[in-house]
């Protein structure tokens, strides 16, 4: 759009909000004969008839209003652009808005964030932590510039670039008799007391289903419907549990962690706002958390390489 045409439709929107030649020249700090001059050069240009003058004032006409809908839209995008340039000036480098679900909100997130943070001139940063349907919900609103979520019924949408791929781990109190492995079989769990997750966890089903496969019965000692939790209570001696390898990492030496080989996986989506690139900040932060997840053998759908290909 060239500079010329931008005043000519500045022209017209103050006309359209001031009702008057007179009233959009004060609006623009023009004379009317230079407003009449834009408003006439738009409707010659674009072939509209936009203000009739049959009688002594302009008024519009159907096709300016119209057409007025989609000058708003233009100016409003405008306003955020504006508002993005003043968000980069204030912070130096902007700001950045995470959002996730509470097994990655409770420790993992808050400390890459910090490790963003330390970054030259470091951009203005914050995190929500709520359920995945929430999550979602914030991203799809334009409330967060990243969004951490499990997957939801109905499939997810706006994804920034391949999910990641998790895979199951098995929690054991510190003196059970197979703490200290590095690799557990299902099979080897027979008659155990567990500690399981709640039924409206997509991760609890699998984990049935794993168990049920290779025929192992369980003896359901607890149900909870926070990994956190199920992680305390394997500390505590209730049971083993079976839970994401970033939460079990969080106890430390509280719990004794091993894969479980043949494990349950499951997906992590990484959603982005509709309508718009990924921004740098956020490029480079899921490459941050991209590298730290494969700490915990959290890798992305199709590997690094995709990973980086696809943020790039």
């Amino acid at each position: 759009m060239t500079p010329a045409r931008l005043r000519q439709l500045e022209a017209f929107r103050a006309m359209l909000r001031a009702g008057s030649v007179g009233g959009a020249a004060a609006l623009l700090s023009l004379s009317q004969p230079a407003v009449t001059k834009l408003l006439r050069a738009l409707e010659e240009e674009t072939g509209l008839s936009l203000f009739d003058r049959s009688r002594r004032r302009l008024s519009p006409t159907i096709e300016a209003r119209r057409f007025a809908e989609e000058v708003e839209q233009l100016f409003a995008a405008a306003d955020r652009v504006e508002a993005a340039a003043r968000d980069l000036g204030a912070a130096g480098t902007g700001r950045l808005r995470i959002a996730c679900l509470p097994l990655l909100g409770a420790r993992m997130m808050p400390r890459l964030l910090a490790r963003f943070a330390t970054r030259p001139q470091p951009p203005a940063l914050s995190l929500v932590v709520e359920s995945s349907a929430q999550v979602a919900a914030l991203v799809q609103g334009g409330g967060a510039d990243l969004g951490f979520v499990l997957p939801l019924p109905g499939g997810v949408a706006h994804e920034a670039a391949a999910p990641f791929r998790v895979p199951a781990v098995l929690v054991l109190p510190p003196g059970h008799r197979l703490a200290g492995r590095a690799e557990v079989a299902p099979r080897e769990l027979e008659g155990e007391a567990c500690i399981a997750l709640g039924r409206d966890y997509r991760l609890r089903h699998l984990v049935d289903e794993l168990f049920d496969r290779h025929g192992v019965t369980r003896r359901l000692a607890a149900e909870t419907q926070n990994a956190q939790a199920a992680c305390a209570m394997a500390a505590a001696g209730l049971g083993f549990a079976v839970t994401d390898p970033v939460t079990a990492a969080g106890f430390g030496a509280e719990v004794a962690v091993a894969r479980l080989a043949p494990t349950a996986t499951f997906h992590l989506h990484v959603l982005a706002p509709p309508g718009r690139p990924l921004g740098a900040l956020a490029q480079a932060f899921l490459w941050l958390a991209t590298e730290e997840f494969s700490r915990f053998g959290i890798r992305p759908v199709g590997g690094m390489r995709r990973r980086r290909e696809a943020i790039a």
